[in-house]
């Protein structure tokens, strides 16, 4: 019968200083694998508005405010023309 193997302090000092280091490096090769195909990160374009009568969105500085008896109706620019002579 051989005798069962001891774990001396030296060893068990090097498993502990080397496990957290070990689970890091896998943590961070799964996160680097998942993350690698996403591409390039857009910053978002901030809040857009949708044309009232077409339904097209843009962000408000490329849009035409038009006021209804104190409703504000938002209008893409070739919505415009038509809408904001019959609102005056």
């Amino acid at each position: 019968m051989t005798p069962a193997p001891t774990l001396s302090g030296s060893h068990l000092g090097l498993f502990m200083a080397l496990a957290p280091l070990t689970l890091g490096l896998i943590v961070y090769v799964v996160a680097y694998m998942a993350k690698r195909g996403e591409g390039s990160i857009v910053p978002p374009l901030g809040q857009t508005f949708a044309c009232a009568k077409c339904g097209r969105r843009n962000v408000r500085e490329h849009m035409v405010p038009a006021n209804f008896e104190g409703a504000v109706a938002w209008y893409c620019d070739r919505c415009a023309e038509d809408t904001t002579s019959r609102a005056s």
